[in-house]
């Protein structure tokens, strides 16, 4: 099956949110993670102080669907693209979208590949995102071989 990967990030418009942050982030996850199980996208969201910046892995058609509605997105503004390319890969296999929330810092303070979402999430490079995307696919990889040697 041949795989493709897009990543974004985009600025978020508060006066679009309808919710409290916590409640619009839950209703949203369970709406993407809903639309990913049937079009068999895979990916990870995270939250960076007023940015958010997304990777979507799948099918080149559906992929690309799901960047379509991301970027009709009323809540989301100023979208740019920082990875469109064929995937060898996916980098979360197993999450209809990991989520994480950054905007704290203390996951920046403790591991250095983080940093850059924090310093300047409007202009993080290509290869940035790809470390701190690979951070959190290594991080779920080693939760499910512990798992899988405890035969959770």
């Amino acid at each position: 099956m041949e795989l493709y990967r897009a990543c974004y990030r985009s600025k978020i418009r508060w006066d679009k949110m309808r919710l409290p942050l916590p409640d619009e982030i839950d209703k949203t996850l369970l709406r993407i993670r809903r639309i990913n199980r049937k079009a068999g996208v895979t990916g990870a969201l995270l939250l960076v102080d007023q940015h958010i910046v997304q990777v979507l892995e799948g099918r080149p058609g559906q992929v690309l669907d799901t960047v379509y509605c991301v970027m009709n997105d009323p809540r989301l503004h100023a979208i740019e693209g920082i990875v469109h390319e064929p995937a060898e890969f996916r980098l979360f296999p197993n999450s209809l979208m990991f989520f994480r929330d950054l905007t704290d810092g203390i996951a920046a303070s403790q591991h250095a590949v983080l940093r850059p979402l924090l310093d300047h999430p409007g202009d993080v490079t290509r290869d940035e995102a790809y470390l701190a995307f690979g951070h959190f696919a290594t991080e779920l990889l080693e939760g499910r071989l512990t798992n899988d040697m405890l035969m959770i």
